[in-house]
């Protein structure tokens, strides 16, 4: 009579094959066989490193008609990922307590259905490793890009600085240079020329308007602008000066001509009258004492 493979004679097989085997080799190769490799096993997680995870209940027993329709071989030899995923959730938690053999109905092994349930077990645990992997990755990567965003700024805001910085030096020499000026200015008590416009001196005066040309070009166009109608205006109060002044000296002379007209008119006036109150005189026989 054939045996069932799904069935406990699988068992009862091992236990045979491990005892008639068991028989041709010493007892220091069995002690070792027996005895647990202790240097193969993993290393146990770090407690705290995964949150906490509890198994989930299986229910509901296998499609065997979806099963039937994989092909195994060519996932494996294509890598067909795509199938897995559609695959993963019910291989993982279906309920594999009561399944049973396909030829002669009878329930399935015990260390067959210890090792599905071992699969379906390792699988789910590493389901949640992956999840919370995922959600770690995430996590880091929304830190990365805090990180990035605070680095960017952290560098313009540096680069503000070094601007600044650099302004403050120029600054610095623009001042040291005005200073290492004015003292050379009052080491030789000579007299400078100042920009009416900024804070600059210099020594001659057409370096003066170099400056003036270079740095305050509007300014100093707007400032000839100014300074010639005020020369235009002073040259018009001068030519009225002199108009004034011409027209006080005309009425002077002639206030003095008058003067010496009115003068010589009176003279006469009072020649005549001398001379008519001498004939006057004569007339009446009055004779003056000489």
């Amino acid at each position: 009579m054939r045996k069932c493979v799904w069935g406990g004679n699988i068992g009862r097989r091992q236990g045979r094959y491990q005892a008639s085997h068991s028989r041709s080799l010493p007892a220091a190769a069995i002690a070792t066989r027996q005895t647990p490799r202790r240097g193969l096993r993993a290393p146990a997680a770090a407690p705290g490193t995964l949150p906490a995870f509890q198994f989930r209940p299986r229910h509901g027993s296998p499609d065997w008609r979806r099963l039937s329709a994989v092909d195994v071989e060519r996932v494996a030899g294509e890598l067909d990922v795509a199938a897995l995923q559609e695959h993963l959730g019910h291989v993982t938690f279906c309920s594999a307590e009561r399944l049973l053999c396909p030829h002669c109905r009878g329930p399935a092994d015990p260390l067959l259905l210890k090792l599905v349930r071992l699969a379906q077990l390792s699988i789910e645990y590493l389901l949640h490793c992956q999840e919370h992997l995922g959600a770690q990755l995430q996590a880091r990567e929304q830190a990365l890009r805090a990180a990035d965003a605070q680095l960017e700024e952290a560098g313009k805001e540096a680069a503000r600085r070094a601007q600044e910085m650099k302004l403050l030096k120029e600054e610095c020499r623009r001042r040291k240079k005005m200073i290492s000026t004015q003292q050379m200015m009052l080491e030789a008590r000579a007299s400078y020329h100042q920009c009416q416009f900024c804070d600059k001196a210099f020594m001659n005066y057409s370096f003066l308007q170099s400056h003036m040309q270079r740095r305050h070009k509007e300014e100093s166009h707007t400032e000839q602008k100014k300074k010639a109608q005020t020369d235009k205006l002073q040259d018009e109060i001068d030519k009225l000066k002199e108009q004034l002044q011409l027209t006080k000296s005309l009425l002077e002379a002639e206030q003095q001509a008058h003067v010496a007209r009115f003068s010589k008119v009176l003279s006469c006036q009072y020649h005549k009258r001398d001379e008519f109150l001498g004939w006057i005189l004569r007339r009446r026989g009055y004779r003056p004492n000489r």
